[in-house]
C-alpha cells in the first residue's frame, strides 16, 4: 500500500467533540468524552461482480462516525468495538482507523473526489441522545449497486446504560413476558397511523431495532419488513407513560422522570 493510499483511507481520530457535563442530581455524576473519525475511498470489485461502463467496477466507501473515549472516568473498549463493527471501521492503532474491506474486494489508490464509482456505500454513526444515564448511537448505513433502481438502507441504533455500564437490551427494559403487551401496543399504533402495511396486522411483531428518546422508546423496521420501499423504516413512537405497566422497576424514572 502506497503513502498516497493512507492519506485518502487512514484517518486520524479527532479531538474531542463533545463532552456531557456534570449531574449530581440524586447522586449522580457523570461525564462523557468522544472523538470522530472520517473515510473516504475507492475499493475494486471482483471480476465477477464488475459491470460495464464508466466506474463499474468501482465502488466508493465512505463514512463518519463518533466514538466514546471514556464515559464517567472508565474506558470503553467493549461498547467502543461494538461501535466500529457496526460503522463498518477497523481501529489500525489508537490514532488512525480503515473502513474493513469485504473479501474479494481490493483497496486502490483512485482519489474518490475525482474518479469515477459507480457503486457506492456511506456509513454514519452519530449520537442521538446523551444524558448522565443514557448515551445512545444511531448508525446509518446506505449502499447503491451499479445501475440498481434504488439504493438501500438501514438504521441500527445502540443504547448504553452509564450506570449499569452496558448495552441496553429489550429484557433489561421490560418485565418478563412483556412480548404480547409490546405486541399490541406496536400494532394499535400503527393502526392509529394508518401506515400502509404489506403484511397483515396480525403478523407484525416486535423489531429488532430500538432508540431510546427523551420521552419513550422508538421502534424501527426495516425496508419491507412490513410496509412497501416507498414507505422506507416504519418508525413508531412510544412514550415511557405509555409503556409503564410493561416496564421493570426503576426503568421509567432512570430515563424518563426529572428528579424532583
Amino acid at each position: 500500500m502506497r503513502h498516497g493510499i493512507l492519506k485518502v483511507c487512514f484517518f486520524m481520530l479527532a479531538a474531542v467533540l463533545a463532552g456531557c457535563g456534570n449531574d449530581k442530581a440524586e447522586g449522580i455524576s457523570s461525564s462523557v468524552q468522544f472523538e470522530g473519525y472520517e473515510y473516504d475511498c475507492i475499493l475494486e470489485l471482483p471480476d465477477s461482480l464488475a459491470l460495464e461502463g464508466e466506474g463499474g467496477r468501482y465502488v466508493r466507501v465512505s463514512g463518519q462516525g463518533v466514538l466514546p473515549v471514556v464515559i464517567s472516568g472508565e474506558q470503553t473498549e467493549s461498547v467502543r468495538d461494538s461501535l466500529m463493527r457496526l460503522g463498518g471501521v477497523a481501529e489500525i492503532d489508537r490514532s488512525s482507523v480503515l473502513p474493513i474491506v469485504t473479501p474479494g474486494y481490493k483497496m486502490t489508490s483512485l482519489d474518490p473526489l475525482k474518479d469515477a464509482a459507480c457503486s457506492t456505500r456511506y456509513n454514519q454513526l452519530t449520537v442521538t441522545l446523551v444524558t448522565p444515564r443514557l448515551v445512545v448511537w444511531r448508525d446509518y448505513a446506505y449502499g447503491y449497486l451499479c445501475h440498481s433502481a434504488h439504493g438501500m438502507y438501514t438504521t441500527t441504533y445502540i443504547n448504553y446504560s452509564i450506570p449499569q455500564k452496558k448495552i441496553i437490551t429489550l429484557s433489561d427494559l421490560f418485565k418478563a413476558g412483556y412480548e404480547k403487551g409490546l405486541t399490541d401496543l406496536l400494532r394499535e399504533k400503527l393502526k392509529d397511523e394508518e401506515v400502509p402495511l404489506s403484511v397483515p396486522l396480525e403478523e407484525v411483531g416486535i423489531p429488532g431495532d430500538f432508540e431510546i428518546t427523551e420521552n419513550g422508546i422508538r421502534f424501527v423496521y426495516p425496508l419491507y419488513e412490513i410496509a412497501p420501499y416507498v414507505e422506507g423504516e416504519v418508525m413508531v413512537d412510544i412514550a415511557g407513560y405509555e409503556l409503564s405497566d410493561l416496564l421493570r422497576e426503576g426503568v421509567e424514572d432512570m430515563y424518563w422522570s426529572s428528579p424532583e
